[in-house]
């Protein structure tokens, strides 16, 4: 009976896990209001996620909220330019899809596009990641992060899937938005801490 009040039991740790995870959410929401701040909020989940729940050091909170003043200018800046190729794909997507809902033989680069957007996001998945645990310019990160998410195309596929399957779980169940920045920053953390 003792061992179930045990603070480092199985259970109070998942528990804390999930407390962590609901805090980081809802720190990752509010700092992505401003959607240009969106890459720095999503690279203090993942530092946080990395030092405090994987690791058991220090505080999810204080560990968020340094990172993101340490690394809010430089991965920012990284964002914005993952951003105009993501709009530039999103574009591409909404042109390629009213082709092929024509009929159009041009319909058929959407498939090439769907591919290409689900690189792009696993590309920003290790983006974000890197930049929150090393440092280095904004091109040596966007170039190194970009060969490996390449190099790691089982892996990018599966971050990718994940996180569709994790949108589409929060379409159905809107409370679950909250929990999804820092659970999906659990995932990330077990895929590219084998890459890294």
């Amino acid at each position: 009976m003792n061992q179930f009040f045990d603070y480092n039991n199985k259970v109070f740790r998942v528990l804390g896990g999930l407390a962590d995870c609901l805090i980081l959410g809802a720190l990752w929401i509010v700092c992505s209001i401003p959607v240009v701040t969106m890459g720095a909020a999503t690279a203090a989940v993942y530092h946080a996620v990395n030092k405090s729940i994987v690791h058991g050091q220090g505080y999810a909170f204080r560990e968020y909220c340094t990172a993101l003043k340490a690394d809010l200018k430089q991965t920012t800046g990284a964002w914005l330019l993952w951003g105009i190729l993501a709009a530039f794909l999103a574009a591409d997507l909404v042109v390629t899809r009213q082709f092929l809902a024509q009929g159009s033989a041009l319909g058929a680069l959407y498939y090439f596009f769907i591919v290409l957007s689900a690189m792009a996001l696993a590309w920003e998945f290790y983006l974000t990641a890197y930049m929150a645990r090393f440092e280095g310019t904004i091109r040596e990160s966007m170039k190194k992060t970009l060969v490996m998410a390449v190099a790691n195309l089982g892996w990018s596929a599966l971050l990718a899937a994940v996180f569709v399957l994790f949108v589409l779980m929060c379409n159905d169940t809107q409370c679950l938005i909250v929990l999804f920045p820092g659970v999906f920053a659990l995932v990330k953390n077990y895929v590219i801490e084998k890459v890294f």
